[in-house]
């Protein structure tokens, strides 16, 4: 009797566990939307794969993706997925970065809603895989203010920067940046991250170009811009080209 009672209970505990477990699996279970359907031949073999970008939207903001999933389906059908971090108006298009022979996938998202922050993506398909590549970026980079109301950036092993923020002093002294010229404490300009990243041909080569905003004592606080250029070898990002180009402001 002692053993009947015990395998019931057994079964019952069982039983109530699945049923809790299948109502957490359906709770959790949401539906991704298409956001934009690509259809490349990645091989070069006549056939053609097909890429998918899909997003989960937040109940507040139907125009919000708590979640964004890149989907790759092979002529066989088979399908492989990365999540990327959520955002606004997530864009996808196909590049190439090696004149033609190996189709790159390059993914944008926004972070703010008003488009003034985004994230960049890249990733090949080779042997059924989805493979991301990472966003160039340049070698250290040390900056500080100087007195008289001057400032430096060095991209090491390259070349040194120097700015001129005389303009400034007016705003600067009233926020207690700088002192009769003299600065109050140690201080680094802001190298913001890529606010453009685009593809284009460079030297008739695939190419890409960012933008990066060079602050002061914040954000808007703009002081320079610098673009670069960037070509990629099988393995290795290449920078073609710097450019930096300070802002004036006048003093407030």
């Amino acid at each position: 009797m002692k053993k009947e009672l015990l395998f019931a209970f057994t079964a019952f505990f069982f039983l109530s566990l699945s049923a809790i477990t299948g109502a957490y699996a359906l709770e959790k279970e949401e539906t991704a939307t298409t956001i934009s359907t690509n259809k490349v031949d990645f091989f070069h073999d006549g056939k053609e794969e097909t890429i998918h970008l899909m997003g989960i939207s937040t109940e507040e903001e139907k125009d919000l993706y708590k979640e964004v999933i890149l989907e790759v389906q092979d002529t066989n059908g088979v399908k492989k997925h990365v999540q990327l971090e959520g955002g606004y108006n997530p864009s996808l298009q196909t590049v190439n970065m090696d004149q033609g022979k190996h189709p790159a996938i390059f993914i944008k998202i926004f972070t703010d809603k008003k488009g003034n922050k985004p994230n960049y993506y890249l990733y090949t398909f080779s042997s059924n895989e989805i493979t991301e590549i990472a966003i160039p970026e340049l070698p250290s980079i040390t900056s500080q203010f100087k007195a008289d109301y001057k400032a430096e950036l060095t991209i090491e092993g390259m070349k040194t920067y120097s700015f001129n923020l005389f303009k400034r002093k007016g705003h600067y002294d009233q926020l207690g940046v700088y002192r009769k010229g003299q600065l109050n404490e140690p201080s680094e300009l802001i190298v913001q991250p890529y606010s453009s990243f685009l593809a284009i041909r460079y030297h008739q080569k695939p190419a890409f170009k960012g933008i990066q905003v060079i602050s002061g004592i914040d954000e808007t606080d703009t002081i320079a811009y610098m673009e670069t250029i960037w070509t990629r070898n099988k393995k290795d990002w290449k920078l073609e080209k710097i450019k930096v180009t300070e802002v004036s402001k006048k003093s407030h």
